[in-house]
């Protein structure tokens, strides 16, 4: 099964039709969980016909794997923000919490649009979605680590780029995913696995 979209929109009015459906898909999704979340729901919600919505995305599956890498995207971009606001004079650990805090934005956002994001990346075959996420979340962290070299010197600012997104995914997913979830207990787990995975490293 594929989960590649049919097309890609070029012009203006096939990406307003395309955005509208992975919007609508979002919409279904925060409001009423996965349970409510189908093709027919999702080109009800957005004014489209089935068969607009199947010139597109050829199932489900296909449909969730965009919305998942739009939501990947928002993430990145939230990321990049906050790591263009760090400045020299902040500390190693306000800088880490500043970047877990921008990592975990979609769960505060949207805690049930999150969740149900996070539980359909771990079902559906998206390793290379994944990986391709991981490393464009890599680069921000690494140019973020080369900042503070000289406190973390024994730290390859490459391979801890790459630990280090999957590392604050894992304990975020851990305590976000909870009912009712402990964003707070998220956040602070995640600083604390960070900051001692880099300060032991630099041991």
């Amino acid at each position: 099964m594929s989960l590649d979209p049919r097309k890609t929109p070029k012009q203006g009015r096939a990406r307003a039709t395309y955005d509208a459906i992975l919007e609508a898909a979002a919409h279904i999704i925060a409001g009423h969980g996965l349970a409510a979340f189908n093709t027919n729901a999702v080109a009800e919600r957005a004014g489209v016909s089935i068969g607009s919505l199947y010139q597109y995305f050829p199932n489900k599956d296909a449909l969730m794997a965009a919305l998942i890498q739009r939501q990947q995207e928002a993430q990145l971009a939230t990321l990049q923000a906050a790591a263009e606001m760090v400045g020299s004079e902040r500390t190693l650990e306000k800088v880490v919490r500043s970047l877990v805090r921008a990592a975990m934005q979609h769960h505060r956002d949207d805690d049930l649009l999150a969740s149900a994001v996070d539980h359909e990346e771990a079902r559906l075959p998206l390793d290379d979605l994944l990986s391709s996420y991981l490393e464009k979340a890599g680069a921000v962290v690494e140019v973020m680590l080369e900042r503070f070299q000289h406190e973390i010197p024994s730290i390859m600012p490459k391979v801890a780029a790459r630990t280090l997104p999957a590392l604050v995914r894992s304990v975020t997913d851990a305590w976000a995913n909870l009912s009712p979830p402990q964003l707070e207990k998220a956040e602070d787990e995640a600083v604390r696995a960070v900051l001692g995975y880099l300060r032991i490293g630099g041991e």
